[in-house]
């Protein structure tokens, strides 16, 4: 699993890191040694759940798209078979 500390910048630009996380890792980062050793590693999971729901997010968007648009597709065969039908 990608670690959030190798690009940070980018998934905040692409939303996949809410900007109160990044807020708070950089809190976190001001703190003493012993504090920043025992916190770190708890924001770095936080950030990578992050980057997963949003991920997943992403794809359940597409594959709902996707979903609707093949029923769209579904009720114009639909409607021209009904079509043919009433005509013959």
């Amino acid at each position: 699993m990608m670690r959030t500390t190798e690009r940070p910048a980018t998934m905040v630009a692409t939303g996949q890191i809410p900007g109160e996380l990044v807020a708070l890792k950089e809190r976190i980062q001001g703190q003493p040694p012993r504090v920043r050793a025992e916190l770190e590693p708890l924001i770095d999971e936080v950030m990578e759940h992050a980057v997963f729901r949003s991920r997943v997010m992403m794809i359940a968007r597409d594959a709902m798209q996707q979903f609707r648009t093949d029923i769209a597709a579904l009720r114009l065969d639909l409607e021209a078979t009904r079509r043919e039908a009433r005509s013959c």
